[in-house]
C-alpha cells in the first residue's frame, strides 16, 4: 500500500468518527443496510407527492447516495473492527443491498479468515481516483439540491455527510500524490547542478554546452532593441549604438545571476549592467558559472523545502493530535471536513503564488453544504494539475534538456567515429588480421589450457585412461633381462654355472660375481681393458646403473598417476584465473550496463538512509525547544522536518522495488560484491518505511526503527 493510500485511510477514518456518520450503519459492530430501507420507503413517499419523472429521478438518486455510503462505511469498519469481528467482514450485499453470508460461521477456518482481513486491509480501502470523486461530489450535490422532509432526512443527512467526508479525504490524499509526483525529478535536478559544481573542467563544459542558448538569448534581445529602434523612428545611429553596447552585458549571458546594483559596487565591483568587456578578473566566465550554478541550487532547495513544508502539514492531518488542526477540532466534524478542505485549497494557492500562506480557521465556517460541496468539486479539478504547475513554475531552474546536455558528446563522438571510422578503412586487412590473430590465439588458449586439461581429467576418471608417463614397463623388463643375461653370461666364464642363483641375486640388486672380477681387473687398468674383462664389467655396471635409474623413473611414473586428476584440475587454475580476472575488470568498467542498477538502487539507499537518520537525529535535539518557541514558525518547521522525512520515505519506496520479495532468501549487489537478504525482505522494508512515515510515532521511536533496519538488512 502506498503511503497516498495509507494517507487516504486514516484521514477518512479520523473524520468519519469525528462527524459520526456511521451511527446510521453500525449496530453492534456489524454492518446494517437501514439506510436502504429508509431510502426505499421515501421514495414511496414521494412517488405520491411528486411526478413519476422527478420522483424516479430523486429516488434513484437516493439509493445510489445510499449504497455508495453504505460501501463507505463498510470499508471504515473493517479497518476500525481490526479483525475482532470476522463474522460481519465475511458478509456482502446482493443486488438489492440484503446482507448475505456465504458460509456459517462454525465452518469457518480463522486462519481463512484472518488472510481474507488481510486482504481486504490491502485492496478495500485504496484512494478513488479523481473521476469517482466528481461523481460522488455530483451524486451529494443533486441530492442536497432536492431535499425533502421525510422519515429519512437524518439517515440521508448523515450519507450526505459520509459521502462528503470520503471525497474530501481522496481530494487530501490526491493531493499529497500529486506534490510527491514532483519530488523525485526535483532531486535528479539538484543532483544535476551539484554534479556541474564539482571544478574548472565540469564548469567549463557546462558553459560550453549552454554557450548556444546564452548567445541565441543574447541575439534575440540584440534583434529586438534593433527593431524597437526602427519602430521608434529614431534616426541617431548614437543612439542605436548606445542601445546595442548596453546589450553587452554579463546580464545577458547569465541572466539567472544574482549581480549586484550599481549601489553595490564598492562591494563587489561588478553592476547589473556591467559590459561584458569591463568585469574584472575576480569575476570571470566560470565564476560566473559558477554562482549561476549555485544560485539555482539555491531556488530548487527553497523549493524542495516549500514542497516538503505543503506535504508536511497535509500528511500531518491524519495524526488526531496534531497541532495542525483547529484548537476546536473535537467539537464539531464539519469543522474538520472544512478545515481539510482549506488545507488543500492553501496548497493550490501556493503552488500558484510560490509562497506557504497560513490557514484562516473561520473561512468557509457559515457556508452551506451546498457551497462545500461546490469548494469540494473545485479543488478536485485543480488538484489534478498541481504538479505540473509546480515544476512550471520551476522550469527555468531545472536541468537543461536533454538537447542542451547531449549535443556537445553527441558531436564529438560523431566527429570520433568518423575519424575512427576512416582510420578503419585505411587499414581494413590489419584489422581483420588482428581481429582472426586474436580470435585464433583466444581459441587455442582456450582449447589447449582449459578444455583439453578437463577433457582428459573427465577420461581419467570414466576409462582410466592415463595422460602422464615416463617410462614403459615394457622398456624397463627389457633392460632387467638384458642385465640378468649379462651377469650369467659373465659368471659362467669365471666358473659359476647356477643361472637360477645367479638370477636371484640379480633382481634383488647383488652384483658380486661382477664386482669380484671388476675388483681384480682394476689392478691393471691398461692391461685388462685391452686383453683382460675390464671393459665387459664395466658395461654390466652401465647396464645395472640403466636399470635403477629405470625403476626410478617407473616410480615417479607411479606416483605421477596417482596424482593425474590433480594435476589436470591444476593446470586449469591459471587459465581460468585469467579468464575470470578478465571478465571481473570488464564488468567493473561496465558496471552501470551489466549489472550497475542493482549496485545504485543500493548504494542509493544507504543515502536516504544516512539523510534520514540526520533529519531524525536534529529533530529530537530540537524537540526540546518547541515549547518555548513562536507556534507558528514552529508549526512550519515541525511541517518541513516532516515532509522531507515524507519525501525521503518516498526515495526509498522508490528504490525497494528492486529489492528481492520471494518466500526464500535472495541477494543483492553491493559495492563490495553480493550480500544475502532475508525472506520477503521488500515487505518488510516498506513495513519499516511506513512505520517512519507514521505520524504516531515520535522522534526517538523513529530513529529506533532506523536502528532496527540496520540490524536487520545486511546490505545497509
Amino acid at each position: 500500500m502506498s503511503f497516498v493510500d495509507e494517507h487516504f485511510s486514516t484521514l477518512l477514518r479520523s473524520l468519519a468518527a469525528s462527524s459520526h456518520n456511521l451511527s446510521a450503519y453500525k449496530e453492534k459492530g456489524k454492518v446494517t443496510v437501514e439506510a436502504n430501507s429508509a431510502a426505499a420507503e421515501s421514495a414511496n413517499h414521494a412517488n405520491d407527492a411528486l411526478g413519476d419523472k422527478d420522483s424516479d429521478g430523486i429516488s434513484n438518486t437516493r439509493q445510489r447516495l445510499m449504497q455508495r455510503a453504505f460501501d463507505i462505511s463498510t470499508q471504515i469498519l473493517a479497518f476500525q473492527d481490526n479483525g475482532s469481528q470476522l463474522a460481519g467482514l465475511v458478509e456482502s450485499s446482493g443486488p438489492n443491498g440484503a446482507v448475505q453470508t456465504n458460509e456459517s460461521e462454525d465452518s469457518r477456518d480463522p486462519v481463512q479468515d484472518r488472510q481474507f482481513f488481510d486482504k481486504r486491509m490491502v485492496t478495500s480501502m485504496k484512494s478513488p481516483s479523481i473521476a469517482s470523486v466528481v461523481s460522488d461530489l455530483g451524486l451529494v450535490r443533486d441530492m442536497c439540491s432536492h431535499q425533502a422532509a421525510n422519515a429519512s432526512e437524518q439517515a440521508q443527512n448523515e450519507a450526505v455527510n459520509l459521502v462528503l467526508v470520503n471525497s474530501v479525504a481522496a481530494i487530501h490524499a490526491h493531493t499529497i500524490g500529486q506534490l510527491l509526483d514532483a519530488v523525485l525529478p526535483l532531486s535528479v535536478d539538484i543532483d544535476y547542478w551539484n554534479s556541474q559544481d564539482d571544478g574548472a573542467v565540469t564548469l567549463a563544459l557546462y558553459l560550453l554546452q549552454s554557450l548556444p542558448w546564452r548567445l541565441a538569448g543574447w541575439g534575440s534581445d540584440i534583434i529586438d532593441k534593433i527593431v524597437g529602434f526602427v519602430n521608434g523612428r529614431r534616426h541617431g545611429i548614437s543612439e542605436l549604438g548606445n542601445a546595442l553596447y548596453s546589450s553587452i552585458s554579463t546580464k545577458q549571458l547569465f541572466p539567472d545571476v544574482m549581480l549586484p546594483t550599481a549601489k553595490d559596487k564598492g562591494r563587489i565591483g561588478v553592476r547589473a549592467i556591467a559590459p561584458l568587456l569591463r568585469v574584472p578578473s575576480s569575476a570571470n566566465v566560470l565564476s560566473l558559472t559558477l554562482r549561476e550554478i549555485r544560485y539555482k541550487i539555491k531556488r530548487l532547495e527553497d523549493a524542495q523545502d516549500l514542497l516538503a513544508a505543503m506535504i508536511g502539514a497535509l500528511s500531518q492531518a491524519a495524526d488526531t493530535s496534531s497541532r495542525s488542526w483547529p484548537s476546536k477540532r473535537t467539537t464539531s466534524g464539519a469543522e474538520n471536513i472544512v478545515f481539510a478542505m482549506q488545507q488543500v485549497e492553501q496548497v493550490l494557492n501556493c503552488v500558484e503564488n510560490g509562497t506557504l500562506v497560513d490557514i484562516t480557521e473561520n473561512a468557509h465556517q457559515s457556508d452551506t453544504i451546498i457551497s462545500k460541496i461546490r469548494l469540494a468539486e473545485q479543488l478536485a479539478i485543480k488538484t489534478q494539475t498541481v504538479s505540473a504547475q509546480f515544476t512550471q513554475r520551476l522550469e527555468r531552474y531545472r536541468r537543461p534538456s536533454l538537447i542542451a546536455r547531449s549535443w556537445l558528446p553527441a558531436l564529438i563522438l560523431v566527429f570520433c567515429a568518423r575519424r575512427l571510422t576512416s582510420y578503419i578503412a585505411d587499414n581494413r586487412e590489419n584489422f581483420k588480421e588482428w581481429l582472426l590473430d586474436g580470435a585464433a590465439t583466444l581459441q587455442n588458449y582456450v582449447t589447449q589450457y582449459i578444455l583439453a586439461p578437463l577433457r582428459s581429467a573427465y577420461e581419467t576418471i570414466r576409462y582410466g585412461k592415463h595422460s602422464y608417463s615416463v617410462v614403459t614397463q615394457e622398456s624397463l623388463f627389457s633392460d632387467f633381462r638384458s642385465l640378468e643375461d649379462m651377469v650369467v653370461g659373465f659368471a659362467r666364464r669365471f666358473g659359476n654355472v647356477d643361472a637360477a642363483d645367479i638370477r636371484r641375486r640379480v633382481e634383488c640388486g647383488d652384483l658380486s660375481d661382477v664386482m669380484q672380477v671388476y675388483a681384480h681387473e682394476m689392478q691393471q687398468p691398461f692391461k685388462n681393458a685391452v686383453f683382460g674383462d675390464l671393459v665387459e664389467a664395466m658395461l654390466i655396471q652401465v647396464q645395472k646403473v640403466k636399470v635403477d635409474v629405470g625403476q626410478t623413473m617407473a616410480a615417479l611414473d607411479k606416483l605421477l598417476k596417482s596424482n593425474e586428476l590433480n594435476f589436470l584440475l591444476l593446470s586449469t587454475v591459471p587459465a581460468t584465473l585469467s579468464i575470470y580476472a578478465a571478465g571481473r575488470w570488464i564488468s567493473s568498467k561496465f558496471a552501470w550496463w551489466i549489472s550497475g542498477s542493482s549496485r545504485y538502487t543500493i548504494s542509493s539507499i544507504c543515502v536516504v538512509m544516512r539523510d534520514i537518520d540526520r533529519l531524525l537525529n536534529n529533530s529530537s535535539s530540537s524537540a526540546s525547544n518547541d515549547e518555548t518557541s513562536n507556534s507558528e514558525t514552529t508549526l512550519y518547521t515541525t511541517s518541513i522536518a516532516h515532509g522531507k522525512l515524507i519525501c525521503f520515505t518516498h526515495y526509498l519506496r522508490h528504490h525497494a522495488m528492486s529489492l528481492p520479495d520471494s518466500g526464500a532468501t535472495g541477494k543483492a549487489r553491493v559495492a563490495s560484491g553480493w550480500v544475502s537478504t532475508l525472506p520477503r525482505t521488500r515487505s518488510m522494508f516498506l513495513q519499516d518505511v511506513r512505520d517512519i512515515e507514521s505520524v504516531a510515532l515520535d522522534s526517538a521511536q523513529k530513529r529506533n526503527v532506523v536502528d532496527r533496519m540496520y540490524r536487520t538488512f545486511r546490505f545497509l
